[in-house]
């Protein structure tokens, strides 16, 4: 199944891709690797649209605390490079979300029609700026660029450790301080 719609966001739009697996809802299948893709302007004004669709994304997904806000950082950061990129102005920016729960993965990436590769630097400490790079490089768990299909701009992506928070246990099930408790009896 493939749902596409556009939402208007300001006076931009983002054009969502959903593929759910099985024909189920986003976060049905948690097992299930999951995508959703959407382009967004070259402006300043995405970078916070690009965070708020992130959380919506990772919403319900039972993800531990610090995967969404890491996520909001690292999206934060390659989508401001993106824009910022020298490419045509009519040109978008492409994000990608892939949650693989199978991998214990939030696969982030963002690409643009920019020539060149960023890369990582130490800037000078009376520098504004060059430094959003290093944050990803600390943050992720791993992260790269890659050739876009065509040759034309590249995609920046980073891989985040995304562990689901396991399942409250039923009722009916004793947990370790009660079954260590009942064998001291």
């Amino acid at each position: 199944m493939l749902l596409r719609t556009g939402i208007r966001l300001g006076p931009n739009y983002a054009v969502f891709t959903w593929h759910p697996s099985d024909r189920e809802p986003l976060g049905a299948a948690m097992g299930a690797p999951q995508d959703i893709s959407f382009h967004l302007s070259r402006h300043r004004s995405s970078v916070p649209r690009a965070r708020v669709l992130l959380v919506a994304v990772l919403s319900g997904r039972n993800l531990i605390d610090d995967v969404a806000a890491t996520g909001e950082l690292i999206i934060s950061e390659l989508v401001t490079n993106a824009v910022r990129a020298r490419a045509p102005q009519d040109r978008s920016v492409g994000v990608r979300i892939r949650h693989l729960p199978g991998e214990g993965l939030l696969r982030l990436e963002v690409s643009d029609a920019g020539e060149g590769r960023p890369v990582l630097r130490e800037p000078d400490d009376d520098e504004l700026g060059g430094r959003g790079l290093l944050l990803v490089d600390a943050l992720a768990h791993r992260w790269g660029v890659d050739e876009r299909m065509g040759g034309i701009g590249k995609t920046v992506w980073a891989e985040l450790k995304a562990d689901v928070v396991p399942a409250p246990r039923k009722d009916s099930e004793p947990s370790v301080a009660e079954t260590a408790e009942g064998s001291r009896g």
